[in-house]
């Protein structure tokens, strides 16, 4: 019984090290892709076209960051044979499935969260329509989603061919979602409005996504750190 509780308990300084390892690997990355964020925020407002570019440059930004991380975090780790590294300290496989929740969700988290803030902020505080707001944070979880899809599939397979099959399959996806919603008359029909206009479609939208992230996220830590072994 003992053997069997000493498993159980978390080795909470071998994980802080792992996570620290990869967020120490993407701190120049995350730094691009934030800057690139704030960059196509600063010319959403100039004009048209500078509307079309900067959206276009930032969803890029938060899709292409997430999926950057996770191939450095876990798909390279393989290539690379980082594992075999990992599996020779004191871990176990519910440990490295923690690390990995850990370090990938505070390394796209915290700056899509940014991101996410200063972009409601900028169209609040210039000429561009208010009403845009509902929109776009309904586009911004729904990068969100997809990161956590991704991460999940990974995670389950650890497999480069299916971390890109699915990432190819989400980002072909993403622009028939952009069409639906702006196209809903609840929700991308107030995109011209000079107000915030919140309805009830936009808040189970919302919702749903947020339920989709929570038992991808939960669901996929649950059953990973029930594994066995590594492979």
């Amino acid at each position: 019984m003992n053997s069997i509780a000493n498993r159980a308990v978390l080795n909470m300084p071998v994980i802080k090290q792992l996570v620290y390892k990869d967020w120490y690997l993407n701190r120049k990355l995350l730094a691009v892709y934030v800057g690139g964020g704030i960059f196509s925020l600063s010319i959403i407002s100039l004009g048209e076209w500078q509307f079309f570019m900067g959206a276009i440059l930032f969803i890029t930004m938060l899709v292409a960051m997430g999926n950057h991380q996770l191939s450095v975090t876990m798909i390279n780790e393989r290539k690379e044979q980082t594992l075999a590294f990992v599996m020779s300290l004191p871990v176990s496989p519910a440990d490295y499935a923690m690390a990995k929740f850990l370090s990938n969700m505070v390394l796209f988290f915290v700056p899509w969260l940014l991101l996410t803030l200063v972009t409601i902020a900028v169209i609040l505080l210039t000429p561009l329509p208010d009403g845009l707001v509902a929109f776009t944070l309904l586009i911004c979880v729904l990068i969100a989603v997809n990161h956590c899809i991704c991460w999940s599939v990974t995670m389950a397979t650890e497999t480069e061919a299916s971390f890109l099959m699915v990432m190819i399959g989400l980002n072909c996806l993403l622009n028939p979602m952009l069409y639906l919603l702006a196209r809903s008359p609840n929700i991308g029909g107030h995109n011209l409005n000079g107000e915030v206009i919140w309805t009830t479609t936009a808040t189970l939208v919302l919702l749903c996504e947020i339920l989709a992230i929570v038992l991808l996220l939960v669901g996929t830590l649950y059953f990973r750190s029930r594994k066995k072994v590594f492979y």
